[in-house]
C-alpha cells in the first residue's frame, strides 16, 4: 500500500480530529501543518527517512523549537491515524527557562485554592472535573467516556488514533463520583453533563475556570485545560468531596 499525502487522507485525519472534539482553530492548524509536509514531499511517498528529512529541513528554515515541534506533533498525529506509527520522529525539548516553566505550572496551594473555592461556591462538578482531569490520564474531550456504567468496571476505554487505551479510575475518584451522581440524580450515562444532558462544553469549561480563578484569587492566566493536566501529582492530593461526606 502506497504512504502517499492525498486528499482523501487529509480529509480522514480531519475527520479524526473533529471525532476527537479538537478546537476548529487546532484542526485548521493541523490540517495545514500537513499540508506543509505534503508541499516538501513533492509527490514522494512518506517514510521514516522523509520524516526525518523533513525535520531537518524545518531546522534550516530558521524556525523555532516550539514551531517545529507543531509541525512535527501535526505529522506524528497524521502517522498515529494512518497507522504509520513506525514513521513518527521525536520531538525535541523546547528551551524553556525555569521562570517560564514556573508560570506554565499551578502551585500546590493555587491547586488547593481552585478546588476548595470551587466546593464552597456549590460547584461540585467543576471541582471533581478539575481532580479527575489532574488525577487521570483523561483528555477533556475523553470525559465522556466517564460514565456511571464504567465506574463499576473501575475503567475508562478510549480510542487515540489507531491505540486503543484502559484508563484506571482511582478507588477515591470512584467513591467521590458515586457521590456526586447520587447527590445530582445521575442514574446512568455521562457524568459531567449539562441539565440538558449533553457532555460539559470545551469553552464553557474555561469559562468557568477562569471565574473560579478570580473567586479564588489565583492568576486568571492559570485557568486552563492544559495547566490542569500538566501538575506533579505528588505535589498535589487528591481532595475529593469533603463538603459531602
Amino acid at each position: 500500500m502506497s504512504t502517499h499525502i492525498t486528499k482523501n487522507r487529509i480529509l480522514d485525519f480531519t475527520i479524526s480530529l473533529k471525532i476527537q472534539h479538537r478546537s476548529p482553530n487546532t484542526i485548521i492548524s493541523y490540517t495545514t501543518n500537513i499540508q506543509k509536509l505534503e508541499l516538501f514531499l513533492n509527490g514522494e511517498e512518506l517514510s521514516k527517512e522523509q520524516m526525518i528529512s523533513y525535520k531537518q529541513w524545518l531546522y534550516s528554515q530558521g524556525l523555532k523549537k516550539n514551531t517545529i515541534n507543531a509541525y512535527l506533533a501535526a505529522a506524528n498525529y497524521f502517522c498515529d491515524v494512518m497507522g504509520w506509527a513506525d514513521m513518527k520522529v521525536a520531538l525535541d525539548p523546547a528551551n524553556i527557562d525555569g521562570i517560564e516553566q514556573n508560570k506554565k505550572q499551578i502551585s500546590s496551594s493555587d491547586y488547593k485554592k481552585l478546588v476548595f473555592t470551587a466546593l464552597q461556591n456549590d460547584k461540585e462538578r467543576l471541582a471533581m472535573m478539575i481532580q479527575v482531569l489532574c488525577h487521570m490520564d483523561l483528555r477533556f474531550c475523553e470525559l465522556e467516556k466517564l460514565t456511571i456504567e464504567v465506574l463499576d468496571t473501575g475503567i475508562v476505554e478510549v480510542d487515540r488514533g489507531h491505540r486503543h487505551k484502559k484508563i484506571k479510575i482511582p478507588d477515591d475518584i470512584i467513591e467521590d463520583l458515586y457521590t456526586y451522581a447520587l447527590h445530582e440524580k445521575i442514574m446512568s450515562g455521562i457524568i459531567f453533563r449539562t441539565s440538558k444532558g449533553s457532555p460539559v462544553d470545551r469553552s464553557n469549561f474555561r469559562k468557568d475556570i477562569k471565574k473560579l480563578c478570580v473567586l479564588a484569587g489565583v492568576k486568571e492566566e492559570l485557568g486552563s485545560i492544559q495547566h490542569v493536566k500538566h501538575v506533579v501529582l505528588d505535589e498535589y492530593p487528591y481532595y475529593g468531596l469533603k463538603k459531602w461526606k
